[in-house]
């Protein structure tokens, strides 16, 4: 797997991220870094860090016009779309998916309470493919651990990304080591059991904690790049 930090597109703060550690980057975007996009593609590709993926803006169905900017910046900088889900539920994708022309690697982000079987016919069973926030998923499920290895096994090759923070069964977005999710045992069966792009979306200043937990846990000095397991 390939663990990345998770900052905005400019000059400093994709700066700080190489600080961290960190070798590749989720971007965080705001419509104004769309709005200004020539100044944005400019800043992403002068930056010491890779852009794995790219999270489009917080908008909802009435600024679609935003996710359509999103992928162009992904083909632009050859990186995946996450697609966030909260104000654009995964039960609207047909009107999403009508309005906006996805070009590139993409998936759509799980909102809390979604479970293993909404997941599977909201997305897998129509051909679509998923970013797997597993805070989000944590909230969902009493039998965590189980089903999101059931999840990855079966479905690996449609998670395309994986965000990755501490949480409760009611709370999401922690610091690692703050929350009850057991952050260890999941870096262990991640590592296991995937192969794509682990985000640690927490805030800026805890990340580079983070990634010193997933290297602990790995045993590593570095952790693996794309295809290294």
């Amino acid at each position: 797997m390939q663990v990345v930090g998770k900052c905005p597109p400019t000059e400093a703060e994709l700066q700080a991220a190489a600080e961290r550690g960190f070798d590749a980057v989720e971007l965080h975007l705001s419509p104004e870094n769309l709005d200004a996009m020539e100044e944005t593609v400019a800043a992403c590709r002068d930056a010491e860090v890779e852009i794995a993926s790219v999270h489009t803006p917080h908008v909802d169905l009435e600024q679609l016009e935003y996710v359509q900017l999103t992928n162009d910046l992904c083909k632009r900088l050859d990186a995946t779309l996450v697609v966030h889900s909260t104000k654009i539920p995964l039960s609207n994708l047909d009107y999403v998916l009508d309005r906006v022309d996805i070009t590139v690697p993409n998936g759509f982000e799980n909102s809390t309470g979604h479970s293993t079987h909404f997941l599977k016919n909201v997305l897998f069973e129509e051909g679509l493919s998923l970013v797997l926030d597993t805070a989000h998923f944590y909230t969902a499920e009493a039998d965590f651990f189980p089903l999101l290895e059931g999840l990855l096994t079966e479905h690996g090759d449609s998670i395309p990304v994986i965000h990755c923070c501490d949480g409760t069964k009611t709370t999401d977005g922690l610091a690692f080591g703050t929350g009850t999710m057991e952050m260890e045992r999941l870096i262990s069966l991640l590592d296991d059991c995937y192969d794509g792009i682990v985000v640690l979306e927490v805030m800026p200043d805890e990340q580079a904690d983070a990634l010193d937990v997933v290297e602990d846990v790995l045993g590593r000095g570095t952790v693996a790049a794309p295809g290294s397991d």
